[in-house]
């Protein structure tokens, strides 16, 4: 029997259930346990998702960073993501990359569970993470910041009101009464992002 995991590589929104072939929706793929993706705030390009945490960070940072014990989500500190690896034969890039972690948003409180990587230019206005990719909608326990960023998580879409407010290059553990609560998110060099 093939795997589900690897069934949708193979059919892409489409899976095999009792002989029968079934469309599922794109939510049935990014709510999956062990999902770790990465997204562009401002580029409109598709998220892309990978099997480990790892492999995730290893992509939003184009394989500047290799974690070490990173098959599952866990909190990754600042000297990690500004410090080229060692492992590999890695160069390190002699001009900033194109794009940098702005932020993590975990599924788990303690920063476990599924993540999303948001990447960009960085937050020197304020950018959108827009409303949360399919799956994301209401699923956000644990957060961290990057790269001069605070963001906001807003509770309704397109940025409605209430907001959690997070400062720039912070980490959030458990959102409290907000556990599960962000619909939509936004990125700036400031606490209190808005439009």
């Amino acid at each position: 029997m093939i795997k589900f995991n690897t069934l949708s590589k193979l059919l892409g929104a489409t899976a095999l259930v009792g002989g029968m072939f079934l469309t599922l929706p794109q939510e049935a793929f990014a709510t999956s346990a062990g999902q770790y993706c990465v997204g562009f705030v401002s580029s409109g390009a598709p998220e892309q998702c990978f099997t480990t945490f790892g492999a995730s960070i290893s992509a939003a940072t184009d394989g500047r960073v290799v974690l070490a014990n990173a098959t599952s989500a866990r909190y990754v500190s600042p000297s990690e993501l500004s410090s080229p690896s060692s492992g590999g034969g890695f160069t390190p890039l002699a001009v900033p990359p194109p794009s940098v972690v702005l932020g993590i948003i975990y599924s788990g409180s303690n920063y476990t569970g599924s993540s999303f990587v948001w990447t960009g230019t960085g937050c020197s206005a304020t950018v959108g993470g827009n409303n949360m990719p399919g799956g994301w909608n209401d699923r956000t326990r644990s957060v961290a910041t990057y790269s001069g960023c605070a963001t906001t998580l807003f509770a309704n879409t397109n940025y409605g009101s209430p907001a959690y407010l997070i400062h720039v290059n912070s980490a959030v553990s458990d959102l409290g009464s907000f556990d599960g609560t962000a619909s939509s998110e936004l990125f700036c060099n400031y606490y209190g992002c808005h439009l």
